[in-house]
């Protein structure tokens, strides 16, 4: 008989899971590279993994063993491809809208609901709109869908738990506000939902010590010498140099959530994760592997000093930059010897079904409700779960104030200055306010390549190139000392470029004849460069020969293998029926 290795918390063996799953790639044309493991310690191990035909695409897997670690990668591959989750920063239609078609009938899942923006409030319920624009500040603009030019707002059906609901939750709402959080996959689909709502805890715990400043109990010695694989972990990296701190996150019994801190001595710095699960040790495991998931010892990046500025630590970027890969800021009074909770020796249910329920009936008695969608079009579960007001990684305002939608706006004004309407494009820029250092191809939702210029373009750079096809000189002089200070910083390809432009404007500025530098200037810079600046001042020449429009995408070898994929995960979709 063939090795079967279960491991708690999980509905099927690691081999079985690992066949399924691996059938699954098969059938997608799916080769993934599983060659790059990390395994700092005794019993952590972590994988990035990444579909070869589109590295762009990629996970990372984590356990307690190799079997474990691959299994956790290649589900989360799965749980990313199933939720959309891979595709929902990116331009996804502009094959079908360069046809003059639409993408179908629908974009995310056969079953989407479309609504037309007159009738954009009967998407969700009273109380979600409520919770979501208490002021009444949405518009039926702000819940278009970023990830295609459709007039309608495309949204997705999930169940209430409790009452059975069905609610169309604008796909807007979702990409702006939940992230990944909530976001899993399982053998089954009460593992992958247990899965889920636990991270939802973990997370929401977390913010709450973070905000509240708690200081957590530390668990006896006693309790972890109980799992002999966790105490070896924990044994070796304190050989190797490092900290460990174990603590109680639980809040005295009442949530299943776990916190190890790492302490760097050589440095002055930690490093504090959380993870959860209503078993005790499958979350003091997960919150161990994940402390050290994708790092070597020798390179400890993400750790910091701890502060004793509660403001800064309770501030949303902090809290979202915890989120994002736990490198915010931890208040040293989290770490103190005085703990504001006793230690809890807490267990949870034992089966599957009963961890669903126990869980779903926490959430329930904080006053919250869970809303949850399966997916099972590639025969292996896959799960997305809101709960309003608890789960959200980004303040509900940016709904308002930092819609994704406003990306949507400036890749719509850059097809039009592929017609020649540049001003589009700055008033666009002037009506939004983008930050100078954000970087254009993740606000239109293009994947770029490395090589490609719009990998390294920003907003600083897109406003001169726009003010000098315009031919406002002096704006773009203006604007050409803000791009040329973050060129200086990174994107090295621009400098001498911007260099000859910040010449030659001077002298159009002053009135001199370029004539009589011409042959400096060739010396410096090289004739042709010279001569494409001239075109530039002109008007002959625009944008240094960016490509603009649909041309951006259809022109950048990662975006259309992305899209490879995102016909593959359509095709299931298709096939499954809803």
């Amino acid at each position: 008989m063939s090795e079967q290795t279960r491991i708690k918390g999980k509905d099927a063996s690691l081999e079985a899971s690992l066949l399924k799953m691996q059938g699954i790639f098969d059938q997608l044309s799916i080769d993934l590279d599983k060659q790059q493991w990390l395994n700092p310690a005794e019993n952590i191990y972590s994988l990035h993994i990444f579909d070869k035909a589109c590295p762009a695409l990629f996970t990372n897997g984590k356990g307690a063993s190799r079997k474990a670690t691959q299994a956790s990668a290649m589900g989360e591959y799965l749980e990313r491809l199933s939720t959309n989750y891979f595709f929902s920063d990116y331009y996804l239609t502009l094959r079908e809208e360069a046809d003059g078609q639409l993408f179908g009938d629908w974009l995310y899942y056969p079953n989407d609901r479309h609504f037309e923006l007159a009738d954009y409030r009967q998407a969700l319920s009273d109380e979600l709109w409520q919770l979501y624009d208490p002021q009444q500040e949405l518009t039926a603009q702000h819940l278009l869908s970023f990830n295609d030019t459709s007039p309608f707002i495309r949204a997705i059906a999930m169940t209430e738990q409790i009452s059975n609901e069905r609610v169309f939750f604008p796909v807007n709402i979702l990409s702006n506000l939940y992230a990944s959080n909530g976001l899993s996959a399982g053998n089954t689909p009460l593992e992958s939902a247990v899965q889920g709502l636990s991270e939802i805890f973990e997370r929401w715990v977390k913010n709450k010590i973070l905000t509240d400043n708690i200081c957590l109990p530390e668990v006896p010695a006693d309790v972890i010498a109980q799992y002999p694989s966790i105490a070896q972990a924990i044994a070796d990296l304190e050989i190797q140099g490092l900290g460990v701190s174990v603590r109680d996150a639980s809040l005295g019994g009442q949530f299943p959530v776990m916190n190890v801190t790492l302490f760097n001595p050589k440095t002055g710095q930690c490093f504090a994760s959380f993870g959860a699960h209503p078993l005790f040790e499958v979350a003091l495991e997960r919150t161990l592997t994940e402390s050290l998931q994708g790092r070597h010892l020798q390179n400890l990046d993400g750790f910091q000093t701890p502060t004793l500025d509660q403001f800064v630590v309770a501030e949303a970027e902090n809290l979202e930059n915890h989120f994002i890969d736990s490198s915010g800021l931890i208040n040293l009074h989290m770490l103190a010897s005085t703990p504001d909770y006793e230690f809890c020796a807490w267990e949870g249910a034992q089966t599957t079904a009963e961890q669903w329920s126990e869980l779903l009936a926490k959430v329930t008695a904080l006053g919250f409700k869970v809303y949850r969608a399966d997916y099972q079009h590639h025969d292996f579960c896959a799960t997305r779960l809101i709960v309003p007001g608890m789960s959200e990684v980004y303040p509900m305002d940016e709904l308002v104030l930092k819609n994704q939608n406003d990306g949507r706006l400036l890749r719509e004004a850059l097809f039009k200055a592929e017609q020649g309407d540049y001003a589009a494009v700055l008033s666009v820029l002037d009506q939004v306010g983008f930050s100078d250092h954000q970087g254009v191809a993740s606000l239109i939702g293009l994947m770029p390549d490395p090589n490609q210029a719009w990998s390294a373009l920003k907003i600083a750079d897109l406003r001169f190139w726009t003010e000098l096809a315009l031919q406002d000189y002096e704006a773009a002089a203006d604007s050409l000392y803000i791009a040329k200070a973050y060129a200086s910083a990174g994107a090295a390809g621009w400098q001498p470029i911007y260099e000859l432009m910040d010449l030659c404007l001077a002298l159009k500025l002053q009135d001199k004849d370029v004539g009589h530098y011409e042959a400096s200037l060739n010396n410096l810079f090289g004739q042709d460069k010279v001569a494409k600046a001239q075109q530039h001042l002109s008007g002959d020449v625009v944008f240094w020969g960016l490509s603009l429009g649909r041309a951006m995408f259809f022109k950048s070898q990662r975006h259309q293998q992305m899209l490879q994929v995102l016909d593959k995960a359509r095709q299931a979709k298709l096939a499954f029926g809803y």
